[in-house]
């Protein structure tokens, strides 16, 4: 058994041949977004709730709000505050970032998959699209969490909502557990781990909450005896974090029967992960799903 991650990891047959035949999901989390520096939750609760001092809240109860270690409870409150008060909050210039050369979405927008994301802001633009009107592969309203949806090359679906309709955006505590009890993202996600080979990026330890009730509602259970793998999450350890590695692979493997791809941060932390994406991005082979495929897709939509 090695001692050390394989700093190139190799592509997994699966993920190869699901991006062939048109069935490959790429899931993208909030660390990736990170990469192009993105703020993190708990930047993303305090540069919110910075936009409601002095209208709002003043800066004794600022540093009071700040002082609580959850995000989303920070966030939680900054909302209530805001509506209570009538604040519009700028959530495109929190997100807002100048892209580097040769950064991850660049890579990553090669792919010429579906993809689905957490992230609200719109880096995801697949080049395979670049020339077609946003709205015909742009989706984040709940209406729009449809099966049919991850079956065209190029598809970004936001499944917690996008910056063009704050509204849709799952923010707070509350916006979690009504978006996650709803029978739209119930049907969604239970049919995208039935019908397709699922790749997660962006999700790494801190992000372990978010990742778990994906697979939770959409019901990733452990898998039948002989059934293939179809769920990946490309994830970062230090070599010295091997044992750790084995724990969550064979939490992963018996919890949701999903499979870890182990990537070392030795050598630029997170950030390796874009030499490994530049890597897939030319090694991965793309095709569609066939118009069979797609109708019975459609099909199952409709009995749901």
């Amino acid at each position: 058994m090695s001692t050390t991650f394989n700093p190139s990891p190799v592509i997994p047959p699966e993920i190869e041949n699901a991006a062939q035949s048109g069935e490959l999901v790429v899931f993208v989390g909030a660390g990736i977004s990170r990469l192009i520096k993105c703020p993190s939750w708990d930047g993303f609760a305090d540069r919110v709730l910075e936009q409601l001092v002095p209208e709002g809240i003043d800066y004794y109860e600022l540093s009071q709000i700040r002082s609580i270690s959850d995000p989303k409870k920070r966030l939680s409150i900054a909302k209530i505050v805001a509506q209570k008060k009538g604040i519009n909050i700028d959530y495109n210039s929190i997100f807002e970032v100048t892209l580097k050369p040769d950064n991850v979405y660049g890579y990553l927008n090669a792919f010429n998959s579906s993809f689905v994301t957490t992230n609200y802001e719109k880096y995801l633009k697949p080049c395979s699209r670049e020339n077609e009107p946003e709205e015909n592969w742009r989706f984040y309203k709940r209406e729009h969490l449809l099966g049919v949806n991850l079956d065209r090359n190029g598809n970004v679906v936001h499944l917690h909502g996008c910056l063009d309709a704050p509204d849709s955006m799952v923010i707070t505590t509350r916006d979690y557990l009504d978006h996650y009890s709803s029978k739209e993202v119930e049907v969604f996600l239970k049919d995208l781990f039935k019908r397709k080979t699922v790749l997660f990026l962006g999700y790494g330890l801190d992000e372990v909450e978010v990742l778990e009730y994906v697979l939770r509602r959409g019901d990733a259970s452990r898998k039948s005896e002989g059934e293939r793998v179809r769920r990946y999450i490309l994830q970062g350890f230090f070599n010295a974090e091997m044992a750790l590695f084995d724990l969550f692979q064979a939490y992963y493997q018996d919890s949701f029967a999903t499979k870890l791809i182990g990537f070392p941060k030795d050598y630029g932390d997170y950030g390796h992960q874009v030499e490994i994406l530049a890597s897939w991005s030319k090694k991965l082979k793309f095709g569609g799903i066939s118009l069979v495929d797609e109708v019975a897709a459609l099909e199952d939509e409709i009995r749901g």
